[in-house]
Parts: C-alpha cells; structure tokens; sequence
C-alpha cells in the first residue's frame, strides 16, 4: 500500500526523542509491538549537530523495514526535505503548509499540530495538510471528532496527542479519537515493545468495535464507501463532506 492508505489505517504514533543512541532499538520494540508510525521529535533548542536528526531518522527507517511502518519527523521543512520522511508535522505554527510541500514533495505527508479550535478548522480545510495531530485535553478532541469524524472516509487522519497513557486512553476514545499518539507511555515504559502491543490493541478492539470504522478501511484499499452522516454533518466545509 502506498503512504497515503497506509496512513489513513494506522491508529498508533509513538513519538519517539531524538536520541540517536536509543532511537533505533526503541523503534524496533515500538513496531514489533503494532507501532504504525515512528515519528522522530527533533530537540530543536538542541539541535546543534545537522547531523543528529539525520542518524535518528536512518535507525527509524531501517526499524521500520520489518513491519512496513511509516516514518516520521517533527521538525523543520528544510530538515524535512533533506530527510525524506514518510509523513512531516510542522513544529512551526506559523509555517506554510503550501511552501512546505514545494520543499519536501509531493510523496511525504504534511501534518499539523492542532492544540486550539482555530488550528483544527484551518489545519482541516488547507489542501496541503494531509493529517493532524489534536491536543492536548479532551475538549480538542471532542471538536474534531463532532467536524471530522474518525469513522467518515473522506476525513482527515488525525491522532489525539497530549500525554496520553493506558490509564488515560478509555476517556479520549470515549471522546471520540480512533488515533493517537503517544510518547513516555512507550519511550519510558519498562517493556516499551508490551506498552505499544497493549494500546495498539484497545485501538483495534475500538476500531472493530465501531461497525462505521468498515467504511475508513475500505476507503483505504480503495473501495468506495458508503456512509450515511447526521444531516447536521452534511455539507460543512472543510470537513467530511469534501
């Protein structure tokens, strides 16, 4: 499958530190334990070395061979575009996702970190951001999930964020998220391979347990999907109806 679909079916994002000394074994654990995406979150008040990103993104990449997960990097556009990563979020809220695209491509994914409404409704209607990351807290959450519904097949990716752990996963699924990525609950765990295997399966038991979620996995092998929405869903811009 080619990024895109691979994207729309992932559920788990570990966001994992740049340390490239650690990076590449705890990828490894973090994708034999159902990790769909790796995303390398450069320090950029460290980044003293141009080279740093670059050794942890290669380990990530080498990690991800086994299982065909997707890489990720969460920086600069311009260290983007020398890194080739699958899917790319801004770490700058004030930076253009139009301009980003010419730099890395048109094969990597563009991603937003939404923390606020405001960001939500301009990273869900600009055509070049391809996912989003929403948090933290609840009410975030709640805001996606009522303008772009995870179970409707023509809206955006997007992952709930924000410390999110297995004592906290129940109340942001409850909330309406059928993504999320999550860092210390896997980077800091004693057994981060286990950590990733538990939550990767309460978001597949979430997922089968959602019959509208059939529509999202169709819609990714191409199949044409078939949904009926709220009519208070329908024709709102910028979201499912697109």
């Amino acid at each position: 499958m080619g990024i895109a679909a691979r994207l729309r079916l992932a559920r788990l994002m570990h966001i994992a530190p740049d340390e490239p000394d650690a990076v590449g074994a705890l990828a490894e654990a973090s994708y034999a334990g159902g990790a769909d995406i790796v995303m390398l979150d450069e320090d950029l008040a460290d980044a003293i070395a141009d080279d740093t990103a670059e050794v942890g993104l290669a380990s990530i990449t080498m990690a991800a061979r086994a299982t065909q997960g997707l890489t990720g990097y969460f920086g600069r556009p311009v260290r983007a575009a020398q890194l080739s990563p699958d899917l790319f979020v801004l770490a700058d809220a004030e930076a253009d996702p139009a301009r980003t695209r010419r730099l890395v491509g048109e094969w990597t994914m563009i991603g937003r970190r939404c923390s606020s409404d405001a960001d939500t409704d301009v990273a869900l209607a600009h055509p070049e951001v391809d996912f989003l990351m929403v948090g933290p807290g609840l009410e975030r959450i709640r805001y996606v999930a009522r303008n772009a519904p995870a179970y409707h097949p023509r809206s955006k990716p997007w992952f709930a964020v924000g410390g999110i752990t297995q004592d906290s996963l129940g109340a942001v699924l409850r909330a309406g998220a059928m993504r999320v990525a999550v860092g210390g609950a896997i980077t800091r765990a004693a057994n981060p391979e286990g950590a990733a295997h538990a939550i990767k399966e309460r978001l597949r038991a979430a997922w089968n347990d959602d019959p509208r979620m059939e529509a999202v996995t169709a819609a990714a092998f191409g199949q044409r999907p078939t949904l009926n929405l709220p009519s208070d869903l329908k024709g709102r811009g910028g979201h499912p109806s697109r």
